[in-house]
């Protein structure tokens, strides 16, 4: 498609912004409203599919999701106008060290999103919760995309090995978007795995988690073990308090939100060149126990077994554990931040003595100098008149 064409006489197509498996999405204009506009471009192979997820979803109107604003059909072509997101993709947000704060608040809004799609008249379950339909605007204000279309086989194919029971996609023989309650189960997996990727060990600057050949949860050894708990329960198919719909992972993200410290935001850049050595990863095993079907509890339990359950507590296997040197340094709290500032404020800026005290300390000085040149002349000047003829 060749930027600087103007679709149905209203669309300028400004820049690519990315080119997708299923259509190209580009920056645009509205040249009638004067704003700027996400367009997607579908080639003609996938414009059933487009056509009947835009039917469902038409109607949506939620922070959490990207907003439709107009449908352009051309013979071969299919135009969708939505909503231009100023912000930052999924990948983009790999490479930050967000605080657990904030990947609890990244699944909130996630299950706000799910709850009002599921909750709306045409019951839409997503089935493609991939990073590809995760932004995050400069609010802090997550926006998901891509409701009701033909999930990504292979990425949810690959993730499968981490407690999917090898089930790719529940009901297949339902359409595409059209909710069950497998499918609400899918997309709380989907969120899961979304959180997981945020808070797995991985090198500094990936832009994207693979899942580990073995199947084993691995998170970064400053994640709270009650927020891998939760996680856990959202991606094992097979965990004894599995987390099934997007109301029940709201409730408990919520609950743990108020546990966890609000990040405070940092208005100056800070650079260091202090070697911070790695941490090691919480490793949380997908086994289960022969003959019981019964997962332990995701949270790390060292050298203890768990009463009733008949297999080893999960623990940090040095075997099974990713590299140290491949897990990214834990990042420092804010109350680290703040007593380095602090204290490089202080030494760069030493406080001022305030005037009054100066001033105060000043005078008995100038009081004492005084006596003390009165007293030498009067011994001058009665030295000079007896010892002088």
């Amino acid at each position: 498609m060749e930027t600087g064409r103007v679709i149905n006489r209203r669309y300028l197509l400004q820049r690519l912004i990315k080119h997708g498996q299923m259509c190209a999405i580009y920056q645009g204009t509205d040249q009638v409203l004067q704003r700027t506009v996400a367009i997607k471009v579908v080639q003609s192979s996938d414009i059933t599919a487009y056509r009947a997820a835009i039917k469902l979803t038409a109607h949506f109107s939620h922070p959490n999701i990207v907003g439709l604003y107009d449908l352009v059909v051309e013979p071969e072509t299919l135009y969708i106008i939505q909503e231009h997101i100023e912000g930052v993709p999924f990948s983009i947000l790999l490479q930050q060290q967000l605080s657990p704060f904030e990947i609890v608040d990244i699944g909130m809004q996630i299950s706000q999103a799910l709850i009002y799609a599921e909750n709306e008249p045409s019951n839409v379950c997503h089935g493609d919760l991939t990073p590809s339909a995760i932004m995050r605007d400069p609010q802090g204000l997550v926006r998901v995309n891509n409701f009701a279309l033909p999930g990504d086989f292979l990425y949810f194919q690959n993730w499968c090995k981490m407690g999917g029971d090898d089930i790719v996609f529940s009901d297949p023989e339902l359409p595409i978007g059209q909710q069950s309650e497998a499918r609400r189960s899918d997309d709380i997996r989907a969120t899961g795995l979304l959180l997981y990727q945020l808070l797995a060990g991985r090198t500094q600057g990936a832009s994207i988690v693979e899942p580990p050949s073995d199947g084993r949860l691995r998170f970064q050894r400053n994640v709270p073990p009650v927020l891998c708990e939760t996680v856990a329960r959202a991606v094992v198919r097979q965990h004894p308090q599995r987390i099934y719909t997007p109301e029940e992972l709201y409730t408990d993200l919520k609950a743990l939100s108020e546990t966890l410290a609000q990040p405070l935001p940092i208005v100056m850049a800070i650079t260091s060149n202090v070697y911070q050595p790695p941490v090691e990863p919480i490793v949380i095993s997908q086994t289960t126990a022969p003959g019981t079907g019964k997962l332990a509890s995701a949270l790390p339990v060292r050298d203890t077994e768990q009463p009733g359950l008949n297999v080893p507590s999960y623990r940090s296997d040095q075997s099974m554990q990713i590299p140290v040197e491949q897990i990214s340094p834990a990042s420092p709290t804010v109350a680290d931040v703040s007593l380095k500032l602090a204290a490089a404020r202080q030494a760069a800026y030493p406080e001022p003595v305030p005037q009054q005290q100066s001033r105060q300390s000043f005078l008995p000085i100038l009081v004492i100098g005084l006596v003390v040149f009165v007293l030498l002349f009067i011994i001058g000047f009665f030295a000079g008149h007896f010892l002088i003829p």
